[in-house]
């Protein structure tokens, strides 16, 4: 059943006639839809008066369709509207007072915004209805500054200039506030925002912007001097709270970096107003801060600046570092080519300025290239020290990184032994003699040895006679005196010559010399000339020129007590079968041999290695004659005879080096070759009876020859400083030291001391952040100078490497001075514990 409510329209008193006749067809016309809208009811205007010239109506829907209330405004108002089928729904609108017809349109905005429409204007005067989620790409009114936002809930699109905040930053804070389907949008480059949205929304964000945007933001330019403090340091630490940006001007290389942006500045610094920004420029030059921000945050950063700029004690920018162990000149080279990027081989000088990083390799820039900047490092040989100018910071990193390089190095001793041996067809009979000899058919003991060295030789020689190789052979070091025995018998046949038996002390991967032999002449050229007459003049140039024997090695220890030995071996001599005759000699020189190893070998600490190979000829001529006859000419040749001699001879160099990484290692050795020289040395005459008679029958005492021996009063002054006793107590000094840090090791433990700080709050807030990053932490309080002092521990620890990786996190992670510390014992007092006293 349909019904119908029918719309009274009275007219106020005293209306016109005609007035009351077009409300009346307006009425009518009213009635005559109803019927058509089926069993929805007729929506009713109550009778329109007239209120100073202002239609009024009164709104009553029950109920009723979307569609009959839009027909309904556009008769009222007598507005166009198209819309499709997606506008569908029910309302309700009551009214229990008279609206005129404008706040009336206002009412059905807002029920079309209550079912997700809006009005959008058409061409033609039309108004199309469409889904708000669609408005935004639609033609709709685009509102300017200075024209007022009515409280209307159709949408539009609003342009908001902003004078002092930022566009970009405040934009992100307005976007929870507009609606679901609206667009906002900051513009910067004339810093304004573009909002679209309805009109009642827009006019809540003006009243909010009227509050935001005002002239205490503005940005004001301040310079702010540095009288104490580094200006680019500084600036970059006070960047890190405001999250501001940095830039470097005069002075340096310009360089820009944000600290912090968006929401990760406001996050880092909450009580930072969104959309305010702080700039910081550092100008070398005048060690200044220039600070680009609001007045508010000038003056923020100018109270922080008077607390960080004080003097600090010993912050000079020029220091001086003296070195222990590393030479100053080299150490400078290294450092220089650190923090310039290159490579220490192309840095021929000692002295240098630390410029702008080049293109080295990343693997190499480490925090002392961020410091680079301004550092000076110079090098004085005489003081073995480094003049260093550069900032306390700077200084302080720079002088972790010396402390590293400024170690002892481990020597190295090399016990060598350069001998000859002959392998013609006569030694063939002496080297079977000591094969027999090593089978055990000679029973030869001889307290006499000469050192370990020796013996290897000998091992090493036998192998070649036996078939082994002889090239390059490694062989052990015992002393075995059979050995030593052969040694002699080879000795005593003439079969080996040994050249030199040096021992050369020298640092690792420092190269050490040992050269023994003459100087000798070398004709280079001959002139003669005339003088006058019959006279001749012979001009000779003359050159000086070393034989004998030249050693050069180059030690270079690796891991695991292995050895990296870089060999020369020269052996050069004058050869006198070619320079036999004497004529020849005068015109040319004498002539010379020349022998040389050169070569790179790893043998392991203590282990003994023999090179050689080396074949050389020998020609010797000998002449056999009757004194005085043979020397008859032509005659003489009768009572003399004339033999060549050819003997072919094998070099070999026994190498055996000794790692000495400490003082008692030395000493140890020192003994060692102390008791080897002594036993060599033997008595100092060591005659035969036969010889011993007739030397005292000649008057020589020899009683007192053997106390003027001045390698026996050597020896025994040595031992007298140096007992035999010394070498066992260093040798059960060094068991015991290894059993001490094994215990040590496995029991130590280590904590590390993160800060010290004078101020509580500061002390508990970094309490906070280390434990906060996963570490177990500590506030030790002490008092110092009447004042309580609180310590910051970290730990503990079971292991160094724990420790020290714990302290890299903490001072790269979280910015704090950490550093490494042994805490006491078991049952000593431990400042981590919290019972401890």
């Amino acid at each position: 059943m349909m019904r119908t409510r029918q719309t009274d329209v009275r007219a106020l008193a005293g209306a016109r006639p005609h007035l009351a006749f077009a409300i009346a067809a307006v009425l009518l016309a009213l009635a005559a839809i109803a019927p058509s809208a089926g069993a929805q009811r007729t929506p009713p205007a109550r009778e329109a008066v007239e209120d100073n010239g202002a239609k009024l109506v009164q709104l009553d829907f029950d109920d009723v369709e979307l569609a009959a209330v839009i027909e309904a405004i556009a008769k009222l108002t007598n507005k166009n509207f198209i819309y499709d089928d997606r506008v569908r729904g029910r309302v309700t609108i009551v009214s229990p007072t008279q609206v005129t017809v404008d706040q009336a349109y206002a009412v059905f905005e807002s029920v079309l915004q209550v079912k997700g429409f809006s009005t959008v204007p058409g061409p033609g005067g039309v108004i199309k209805v469409v889904p708000v989620r669609e408005v935004k790409e639609s033609s709709i009114e685009t509102v300017r500054e200075g024209e007022p936002s009515p409280n209307r809930d159709h949408f539009v699109t609003r342009l908001i200039p902003l004078r002092y905040i930022d566009a970009t930053e405040i934009s992100n804070t307005l976007k929870p506030l507009v609606s679901k389907d609206a667009a906002l949008i900051a513009y910067a480059p004339t810093n304004t925002l573009i909002l679209t949205d309805s009109s009642s929304n827009i006019r809540r964000l003006l009243d909010i912007l009227g509050s935001i945007d005002i002239s205490s933001y503005r940005e004001e330019l301040a310079v702010i001097p540095i009288e104490y403090a580094d200006a680019t340091t500084l600036g970059d630490q006070i960047s890190e709270i405001y999250g501001a940006e940095v830039s470097a001007v005069a002075g340096s290389v310009r360089r820009s970096t944000r600290r912090a942006v968006n929401r990760g500045a406001e996050q880092a610094n909450p009580q930072l107003a969104p959309g305010i920004r702080v700039r910081i420029l550092p100008d070398t030059r005048t060690n200044s801060l220039i600070v680009l921000a609001p007045r508010q945050q000038i003056q923020d950063v100018r109270e922080l600046v008077e607390k960080l700029d004080v003097r600090v004690s010993g912050a000079g920018t020029i220091h001086v570092y003296y070195l222990r162990h590393a030479d100053a000149e080299e150490l400078a080279q290294t450092l220089n080519s650190l923090l310039s990027g290159q490579s220490n081989t192309s840095t021929p000088g000692a002295t240098g300025a630390a410029g702008a990083p080049g293109a080295g390799n990343p693997a190499l820039r480490s925090v002392v290239t961020e410091l680079a900047e301004g550092i000076t490092l110079t090098a004085d040989p005489g003081t073995n020290s480094l003049v260093i100018q550069a900032s306390r910071e700077g200084y302080e990193t720079l002088v972790k990184v010396i402390e590293q390089l400024d170690v002892q190095r481990p020597q190295v001793l090399v016990e060598a032994l350069i001998m000859e041996v002959d392998v013609s067809d006569g030694l063939e009979l002496g080297l079977n003699a000591l094969v027999e000899a090593m089978s055990n058919k000679w029973n030869v003991d001889l307290k006499q040895v000469t050192n370990d060295v020796t013996a290897g030789a000998i091992d090493g020689m036998a192998g070649a006679v036996t078939g082994g190789p002889l090239a390059v052979n490694a062989v052990g070091t015992s002393g075995n005196t059979k050995i030593q025995a052969i040694l002699h018998a080879a000795a005593s046949d003439g079969t080996t010559n040994v050249i030199s038996a040096p021992h050369i002390l020298t640092s690792d991967n420092e190269e050490a010399e040992i050269r023994i032999g003459n100087n000798i002449p070398i004709v280079t050229s001959r002139l003669e000339g005339a003088t006058g007459g019959n006279n001749l003049s012979t001009s000779v140039n003359v050159e000086r020129q070393d034989i004998g024997v030249t050693l050069r090695v180059t030690p270079q220890i690796s891991e695991g007590d292995t050895l990296r030995l870089k060999l020369f071996q020269e052996l050069s001599d004058v050869n006198t079968g070619l320079s036999a005759s004497a004529a020849l000699t005068e015109d040319s020189g004498p002539a010379l041999t020349n022998t040389r190893i050169e070569n790179t070998l790893v043998v392991s600490n203590g282990e003994t290695v023999v090179i050689g190979g080396l074949l050389s000829d020998n020609t010797k001529d000998e002449t056999t004659k009757i004194p005085f006859l043979g020397d008859i000419p032509f005659l003489g040749w009768a009572f003399k005879t004339t033999s060549t001699q050819k003997t072919k001879q094998n070099l070999l160099v026994f190498l055996t080096p000794h790692i000495i990484r400490s003082r008692e290692d030395l000493e140890r050795a020192t003994i060692r070759k102390r008791e080897q020289f002594g036993e060599a040395a033997g008595p100092p005459l060591a005659l035969e009876k036969a010889d011993r008679a007739r030397a005292e029958e000649s008057g020589i005492d020899l009683a007192m020859a053997r106390g003027q021996n001045p390698v026996l009063a050597t020896v025994r002054s040595h031992r007298t400083r140096y007992p035999l006793e010394r070498m066992q107590e260093l040798e059960r000094s060094t068991g015991l030291a290894a059993g001490n840090l094994s215990i040590a090791q496995t029991s130590q433990r280590y904590a590390v001391r993160a800060g010290v700080f004078t101020d509580e709050g500061a002390a508990t807030d970094a309490l906070a952040r280390v434990v906060d990053a996963g570490h177990d932490a500590a506030l030790v309080t002490s008092e110092a100078n009447g004042a309580l002092v609180f310590e910051l521990r970290v730990g503990p620890y079971p292991s160094l490497d724990a420790a020290q990786t714990a302290s890299a996190l903490l001072r790269g992670g979280l910015g704090l001075d950490a550093s490494v510390e042994i805490l006491p014992p078991d049952g000593a007092r431990d400042p981590l514990r919290e019972d401890a006293p």
